[in-house]
């Protein structure tokens, strides 16, 4: 007792007993509660079990978790340890004569005090198996970690678990889950087991995914079903890639919205949206079925896309979003006073409901902005004179829209979307998870609103008018009916009066209609309520036209392939077994997602930094920043009676002033990467899609265009006696920091780094320089890569507004590419003479 420290807590007593256990599990509850309840962690130091050799025998040695010595490593990190020595020991050992166990107290002293709680504790906090189902149900339901935690602490009323152990078991579930498949494999699985039609596709030179699309069967049953309208737009800031998810939806006879496929997608082009609609233009049944409507923002991509797959379709445009921009033009240009009633005359443009009126409001609207003439071109030259007939009233209301002028449906969806979804650093399967719960809640409801209006009926089409309609037409049709109703008592059956904007853009009885067949004292027929609001139920098998049936035989396909590998070589057969394995166990592709993008555009970069008012999970709108602005001029200034264009205020970019004068107003932000001798190509692998960490690849790959047989003529003539410095200064001993003679250096790199990527590279330093491919030949959606050198020793990442100016090509540029790649200057020949038109301002 001599040589205890000064603090010794004694808990013989508690665990003292003469009690008699059956089984070894029960003396280790008894124990372990025990302990519990006097605060004591107590542990299994040793244990042994009889096997008949010499020396092993049935114990177990207890102890508390503070018992033995920290051990000191020479790591350098920062460590504590709760080990002090504690001599805390029980011994539990079977009776002698082997029916049960009990229980020795060798020492019940302790050399440190016993708290007060457990919480926080991570041995007694560990979950029990119950504990872990319960996490385990929560999580398949995508309940937050902190909500688990809450409902644990409810449930379980002894539980003293933190969140951390929340989030190790549900990592633990994940990768129960997924097993060994790759993060493709574990989504296709998914979709798989689902019943999912889906495809896919790969980048030409690597297996890296560039888009993949999928939709719901029941979701094709609906398409199929009410093919008329569909809305489509994109979404971003769902996946940790950072690649845009399109949405297509449409609208029952219910008016709700269902989804009816998604892609992730590589970007936002023609081609790739090209890809997207052929692939839903399969999910018709019927070979010359097609939507008659397609709604979208003002997105030319899409829009020219739409032309290509979908000729027949008339593609309007929306009404919101056009109203915004115009809005947000509207304040940067035209006086306070005046802002209201030119946003009125703007309505009334947009709402004419024929061409003399529109005539007329336009008219009203030029001679109210005859001081304003940016704006009024703005109007006329971005919206009126090329897509008036996609959104104004005159021309939109003989279109059979059923109602839908605003993307507001899938914007709806979006939000929808997100709200479950929670963040944007989920993976593919994540996002796709939550796709998949999202609509199975949509058809549950979309199934309880047809039978709403099979057996429910509306208290205002109870008369006999309605007679043949109820039971047969969806709810949302007779409230519409009612409501024009009420518009014949002063339209009569004048069809100049009535203007029918209810039967062109709705299929449902206009004013003047009803009005003959109340005249005529006949109750609405059902064949002048246009089909799609006719249908009430999805539980229909899809009718296959005559010519159609022969698309899904596959005897003929079956046999050529049988042909086809049995007259093939063993290497043959091999790789057209691999080919058909792919399509047959999609499980087991070999598709991996694409390169992980760490930066993300309007993220918010530093604490605090958010901006106010605005949603975490996307970037701001144009119209919002102007709005934000105008507001916070009004609260800081008097109102001016002068028109005066609104300065966005906006943070001056870093290393900014050490950029040319007349090129800081196109810069929009500079991006700093780590100092370490690899920063220029830590920028190249952050503006490639690989993560400033991808900087390795980025010297390998340039390495590999160095050698590059097809090029290796070219960078002869081109760096001649110094080629093999540029190919020394690729390599590298070690990851750690570069000496000056590795750093990335011009124009050197620069030609290597536009012919190995095949995009423009542009460099503001002394000098500023633009470099083209010298073997490739102009393409319009090239990639520009915008790199800044600074103090002399580093380089950053510069993002451009579109369509800034280029600086000129070097000499040795214009001497050794080839004559193809002359497309390239004239391509850009108007932003390199902007740049030389600016280049004077600085004499």
């Amino acid at each position: 007792m001599e040589n205890l420290p000064k603090i010794c807590v004694d808990t013989t007593d508690a665990f003292m007993t003469t009690e008699r256990f059956g089984t070894r599990e029960e003396v280790i509850r008894w124990i372990k509660k025990v302990g519990i309840d006097n605060k004591v962690t107590v542990i299994i130091s040793r244990s042994d079990t009889e096997t008949g050799k010499r020396g092993r025998s049935n114990k177990i040695i207890f102890g508390c978790d503070k018992g033995g010595k920290h051990k000191i490593s020479d790591s350098g990190t920062q460590s504590a340890s709760k080990k002090c020595g504690c001599p805390f020991k029980i011994r539990s050992t079977p009776a002698k004569d082997g029916s049960s166990w009990k229980i020795d107290v060798k020492c019940g002293l302790h050399n440190h005090g016993l708290p007060d709680r457990l919480e926080g504790h991570s041995f007694i906090g560990r979950l029990t198996t119950d504990e872990k189902q319960h996490v385990a149900d929560l999580a398949k339901r995508h309940v937050a970690p902190r909500n688990i935690l809450l409902s644990l602490q409810d449930k379980f009323l002894e539980n003293v678990t933190r969140i951390t152990q929340v989030y190790k078991h549900k990592s633990v579930i994940e990768k129960e889950i997924r097993g060994p498949r790759s993060e493709i494999q574990h989504l296709f699985k998914l979709i798989e087991d689902a019943g999912y039609v889906y495809w896919s596709r790969k980048q030409d030179d690597s297996e890296v995914v560039r888009e993949i699309f999928w939709a719901h069967p029941d979701s094709i049953k609906l398409l199929n079903i009410f093919p008329i309208v569909l809305v489509m737009d994109s979404t971003y800031k769902t996946n940790k890639y950072r690649q845009p998810l399109f949405e297509i939806v449409g609208m029952t006879s219910t008016e709700l919205t269902f989804a009816v496929g998604f892609a992730y997608m590589e970007s936002e082009q023609t081609e790739n949206f090209c890809w997207v609609l052929e692939k839903l233009k399969e999910l018709f049944v019927k070979k010359d079925m097609c939507p008659q409507v397609i709604l979208t923002d003002r997105d030319l991509a899409l829009m020219k896309a739409i032309e290509v797959v979908f000729p027949n379709s008339i593609n309007l445009l929306c009404r919101f979003h056009i109203n915004k921009n115009v809005g947000a033009k509207c304040k940067q240009h035209v006086v306070n006073d005046l802002q209201k009633t030119i946003d009125t005359l703007w309505m009334e443009v947009v709402w004419a409901s024929d061409e003399v009126e529109y005539g007329q409001r336009l008219h009203q609207l030029e001679q109210a902005c005859v001081d304003y003439s940016g704006f009024i071109n703005y109007v006329k030259d971005t919206w009126l004179t090329p897509h008036r007939h996609r959104f104004v009233g005159a021309w939109i209301n003989r279109v059979l829209h059923l109602g839908n002028t605003t993307t507001n449906r899938v914007e709806s969806a979006h939000w929808k979307l997100k709200q479950m979804l929670g963040n944007s650093i989920g993976d593919m399967v994540k996002c796709w998870e939550v796709v998949n719960n999202n609509l199975r809640l949509q058809l549950g409801n979309i199934r309880a609103s047809f039978q709403k209006s099979f057996y429910e009926v509306e208290h205002a089409p109870v008369s006999p008018f309605y007679g043949y309609l109820r039971g047969s037409v969806s709810r949302a049709a007779l409230r519409r009916i009612a409501e024009e109703l009420l518009r014949v008592d002063y339209v009569g059956t004048n069809r100049q009066i009535c203007g029918c904007t209810l039967r062109t853009s709705y299929g449902l009885p206009c004013a003047c209609e009803l009005g003959r067949y109340r005249v005529g004292g006949i109750p609405i027929p059902i064949d002048a309520v246009h089909v799609h609001w006719r249908k009430l139920t999805m539980e229909v098998e899809l009718e296959i036209g005559e010519d159609d049936g022969s698309e899904v035989d596959m005897t003929a396909a079956m046999d050529e392939l049988w042909r086809r590998f049995r007259s093939l070589d063993v290497i043959g057969k091999r790789a057209l077994r691999s080919r058909v394995c792919e399509l047959a166990y999609p499980t087991m592709t070999t598709l991996c997602p694409p390169p992980e993008k760490i930066k993300t555009k309007g993220g918010v970069k530093k604490k605090g930094k958010k901006p106010a008012d605005y949603d975490v999970y996307r970037d701001p709108s144009y119209h919002e920043y102007v709005d934000k602005a105008s507001q916070s001029s009004q609260r800081q200034s008097q109102p001016s009676q002068t028109s005066k264009k609104i300065k966005l205020s906006k943070k001056q970019p870093q290393f900014i002033v050490q950029f040319p004068n007349h090129i800081r107003s196109y810069i929009e932000d500079v991006v700093n990467v780590e100092s370490d001798g690899n920063c220029g190509f830590r920028v190249i692998a952050s503006l490639h899609g690989y993560g400033e960490d991808g900087w390795p690849m980025v010297r390998r790959e340039l390495g590999l265009e160095l050698i590059d047989k097809d090029r290796s003529t070219l960078y002869d003539k081109l760096f001649s006696n110094r080629l093999s410095a540029v190919r020394e200064s690729l390599m590298i001993e070690s990851f750690g920091s570069q000496p000056p003679e590795k750093w990335m250096s011009l124009p050197d790199m620069g030609y290597l780094i536009a012919n190995r990527y095949n995009v423009v590279l542009v460099c503001l330093g002394n000098p500023c320089i633009t470099f083209f491919p010298m073997t490739s030949s102009h393409s319009p959606n090239v990639s520009i890569y915008c790199i800044g050198f600074v103090n002399q020793n580093h380089w950053v990442q510069v993002n451009m507004k579109e369509g800034f100016p280029l600086p000129p090509v070097t000499l040795d540029w214009k001497k050794f590419r080839s004559h193809i790649a002359t497309t390239w200057m004239l391509g850009f020949a108007g932003r390199m003479q902007h740049w030389q038109l600016l280049t004077p301002v600085l004499a």
